[in-house]
């Protein structure tokens, strides 16, 4: 049962990526676009934090960690991680099923991705 909704929580962040690059071509994107792309995950604690922050450092992917809390009490971290290249959507989607993968594997949850657009010329 366990895999079954990992498949369709990854469907879901497949679709929202199909819908978004859509979104992203009408305001000029294409594969020879150099885009910075931020994919979200969230952490509920240290072990699993510093588990991700480890695998993401072994891909050399550059990220942010925030702790997060609503009003006093903590809730856990944020971390960004960012990539810079030209995308097409192939590649953002095989980008999001390994980091789904790495999310299912350190215990901490993909929230799922976004991208800064070019400024047009």
């Amino acid at each position: 049962i366990k895999i079954m909704s990992n498949q369709k929580e990854l469907e879901k962040h497949f679709e929202r990526n199909e819908k978004m690059w859509k979104i992203w071509e009408q305001r000029g994107v294409n594969s020879e676009t150099n885009l910075r792309v931020f994919f979200h995950f969230y952490a509920t604690n240290k072990v699993d934090l510093n588990s991700l922050c480890q695998e993401l450092e072994e891909d050399n992917i550059v990220y942010q960690k925030k702790e997060v809390r609503t009003f006093i009490f903590f809730k856990g971290w944020k971390v960004d991680a960012e990539i810079t290249q030209k995308w097409s959507l192939p590649l953002l989607q095989g980008k999001m099923g390994r980091f789904f993968l790495m999310a299912q594997q350190t215990g901490v949850s993909l929230e799922g991705c976004g991208a800064i657009m070019p400024t047009k010329q």
